[in-house]
């Protein structure tokens, strides 16, 4: 027995007019539990019961009905779900939420379960007692009200590292054996196969394989931005926020190194990183160019990347400042600055040209609100669905951190219809 179910049983216990420690006493003595989950049990019990007026309460400001009418198992699974809500910090949000869900009966119950606690969940009242202290937490929270715990939690683990193998040097399958042959241990990726997941970069970074371009260092969420460029051998395509060129030379690569990508970087040092990393990999159709985003001037490109700065939110693990350094400001100021960027892009395009605007961030400040904005200030775009070029998205792309190991990333892609 669960603890949880532990602490379900002792209370349904106590609608019957038992005392908690009693039916607790006596599930103990039933069931085999480890020393953990009787504790855990204990704490379910007893904290629910301290606080189940305010519990009532807030089930019943979301609850369709009337409370009193549920059956003592539901009253109480709520119960439990809801105090580890407000006192359980540890305990990801999405995992409450399941584990509550699963003790429903059959799918009304079930589907009541997850209704009212979603409902308790978007309780700006309640929200304030989970609020982590960094301010891009709660910014989090509040955007994913659900997944935003399991986010958070993410940030704490290991980031995996992504390999992106350079197809105009080597085959996939001639890749691997160089790899094999050094001695570096990969495993596949999520969607491309030109991308594999490894333990460590120390090794790759160092690597002959990595020095003489076979390889490079690429997150596969942030490789999935390029199919959603759809790059075409032939085509011309800025990169508007290019270093350290990452984006640029995987698109060359998927252009077979025909066509002409412009790379744009606001400083001489910045620009550097991408003419190296192009030079690594024998990529001939890069142009340099060091010039700002918001005011560099060229006509008739088939396609503008415009991945633009922004609060690294979908990659803490990656950058833990993150939690210190951005706030309100910031993320005003971000928010500017992206949406200048666009609107220059979208002079660069021809007719029927595409616009692909992408950060690493997962806030809606920096993402879907600024696309709404030149959307509404740019008429003659429309947006073209994300699923129609990658294997993840409907109408934008976006990849949780949390989801499938990778960067948190949002893109959208917009076409010039006039």
């Amino acid at each position: 027995m669960t603890a949880r179910e532990a602490a379900l049983n002792a209370l349904c216990e106590v609608e019957e007019g038992k005392n908690v420690k009693d039916a607790l006493a006596v599930i103990f003595e039933k069931e085999e539990m480890k020393d953990e989950d009787r504790q855990m049990a204990n704490e379910l019990s007893f904290g629910t019961i301290r606080h189940r007026e305010e519990i009532d309460q807030i089930i019943k400001e979301t609850l369709t009905g009337d409370f009193y009418s549920l059956n003592a198992a539901l009253k109480n699974v709520l119960r439990i779900a809801v105090y580890q809500y407000l006192f359980f910090d540890r305990v990801p949000i999405y995992a409450i939420v399941n584990e509550a869900v699963n003790f429903g009966r059959n799918i009304k119950e079930k589907g009541l379960i997850n209704a009212v606690l979603r409902g308790v969940i978007r309780n700006k009242r309640v929200q304030v007692l989970r609020e982590p202290r960094a301010w891009i937490f709660r910014k989090i929270i509040d955007a994913y009200q659900v997944e935003g715990e399991k986010i958070i939690e993410c940030f704490k683990i290991r980031p995996t590292p992504y390999i992106r193998i350079n197809l105009l040097k080597n085959t996939v399958e001639e890749a691997k054996e160089r790899l094999r042959l050094n001695g570096l241990e990969f495993r596949e990726a999520n969607w491309f196969p030109e991308f594999k997941s490894v333990d460590h970069l120390s090794l790759i970074i160092n690597s002959t394989l990595m020095r003489d371009g076979f390889i490079s260092i690429h997150d596969e969420a942030q490789g999935m931005v390029c199919h959603l460029v759809d790059p075409k051998p032939g085509e011309k395509i800025v990169d508007l926020c290019s270093a350290p060129g990452s984006k640029a030379t995987y698109l060359a690569e998927l252009m077979k190194n025909e066509g002409m990508i412009v790379a744009v970087e606001t400083s001489n040092e910045r620009l550097r990183l991408v003419v190296d990393n192009a030079l690594r990999l024998g990529i001939q159709i890069i142009t340099p160019v060091v010039a700002d985003g918001r005011y560099y001037r060229i006509e008739g490109v088939d396609k503008v990347l415009v991945d633009a700065p922004c609060t690294n939110a979908g990659v803490i693990a990656k950058r833990p400042e993150v939690k210190d350094r951005v706030n309100k400001k910031v993320v005003t100021r971000l928010a500017k600055l992206q949406f200048d960027l666009l609107t220059n892009a979208a002079t660069m395009l021809r007719k029927g040209g595409s616009l692909i605007y992408s950060t690493c961030s997962i806030l809606p400040d920096e993402n879907e609100d600024v696309v709404a904005l030149f959307i509404r200030e740019n008429p003659n775009f429309v947006i073209e669905p994300a699923k129609k070029f990658t294997p993840l998205g409907n109408g934008f792309l976006k990849i949780l951190p949390c989801d499938f190991n990778t960067d948190g990333i949002f893109a959208a892609r917009l076409k010039k219809t006039a």
